[in-house]
């Protein structure tokens, strides 16, 4: 035998039996692999949900009152999204194996659809949450001064450097090199517009003069050096009793509106339906009177450190699944089929559904 593979060469496509069909094995090494894929995916979010089970148990309290926060009913509609995703995606999968192209490109589309539907409403959800505080400030001074904890979302943060101006957050400063007019070197100042060389700036002194300046006789104040000014926030309120603890970091409002001023929950309805819903109201809070303010992302806390995390790798797994799924919708409308990728993209599809499924009720319900 290696007589006759010296003599004539070896050429396995011709002449070795194919390593699964041959042997009579039914499963294709493409479905072999992902199904290997989606059990290395299942350990993975095994790991992730394990820890937040763990976490949640030691805190039981503190996750269920931030979890009072989150968005039911948005976070329903996307778990209906998927499911109808997950039927589109079968019978996407079906009509590949039937060579129906007209309803391929049908299936296909509607699942991409659904796919971009769940990831525009997970963006409200983020979006909120980003905007989102809970501040805890005084108002009035000596003994008639009280505290309030306002529960909203923020809409504006001025800033200054050295306290007399209040410009919007993310504003730019510098500070003089030089002397300009009646303004010493160093006084810094908030650049309004931007004119070729030359700045439209505001300074941030007593005086407050609008002026017109060389970008040479300037430099940047470094961002550790610009601080707030005032927070305008669209929020409910209520008083704190002085007798009161209380963590801001785990508060949220309670059904008990004894001395709100305003709505009784983060989205302006009163828990647990025993309160009638009062409209949000500006506040302007002078920084100098915020004792503390919370804002709901990754740091917030244990509880929004696990939400962003499980939904942001979820999200993840989502925009994955769109790539191939686009890539087959393509082809399909170019006039081609593939029955066997469609089916390896349906399984991955379904399993990304299936963690939906858990992380809702763990997330939202609970």
């Amino acid at each position: 035998m290696s007589e006759t593979i010296i003599d004539h060469g070896y050429i396995p496509e011709e002449h070795a039996p194919d390593p699964v069909i041959g042997h009579g094995d039914p499963i294709a090494p493409g479905k072999l692999g992902i199904w290997l894929f989606l059990a290395s995916e299942i350990m993975f979010f095994i790991g992730l949900l394990g820890t937040y089970i763990v976490l949640r148990s030691g805190s039981p309290h503190m996750f269920q009152a931030q979890g009072q926060t989150l968005n039911k009913a948005l976070a329903g509609i996307n778990t209906l999204v998927l499911i109808f995703s997950s039927l589109t995606m079968a019978l996407a999968v079906d009509a590949a194996q039937k060579a129906n192209r007209g309803k391929l490109i049908l299936m296909l589309g509607l699942t991409v659809l659904m796919a971009f539907g769940f990831m525009f409403i997970k963006y409200i959800e983020y979006s909120d949450k980003f905007h989102h505080y809970t501040i805890l400030a005084k108002e009035g001074t000596g003994a008639k001064a009280k505290v309030y904890i306002y529960d909203g979302h923020l809409e504006g943060l001025d800033v200054t450097v050295a306290g007399n101006l209040a410009v919007p957050r993310g504003t730019e400063f510098v500070k003089l090199t030089e002397s300009v007019g009646d303004h010493a070197e160093g006084t810094p100042a908030a650049v309004l517009d931007h004119k070729g060389d030359r700045l439209g700036v505001q300074f941030d002194d007593a005086k407050m003069d609008k002026a017109t300046i060389d970008k040479s006789k300037t430099t940047p104040v470094e961002k550790k050096q610009i601080r707030e000014k005032t927070y305008h926030i669209n929020a409910v309120r209520r008083l704190v009793d002085k007798n009161e603890e209380i963590n801001v970091h785990t508060y949220t409002l309670t059904a008990d509106t004894a001395h709100a001023e305003a709505g009784a929950g983060p989205h302006g309805k009163a828990e647990g339906g025993k309160e009638p819903a009062h409209e949000h109201q500006h506040y302007d809070l002078a920084a100098s009177d915020v004792n503390d303010a919370v804002w709901y992302g990754p740091q917030k806390n244990i509880f929004f450190s696990c939400y962003f995390a499980l939904t942001g790798v979820h999200g993840l797994h989502v925009v994955g699944g769109i790539i191939p799924l686009s890539l087959l919708l393509i082809q399909a409308i170019r006039g081609k089929a593939f029955p066997a990728h469609t089916e390896y993209v349906g399984l991955y599809w379904h399993f990304v559904d299936l963690v939906w499924i858990f992380l809702f009720p763990l997330l939202y319900l609970i």
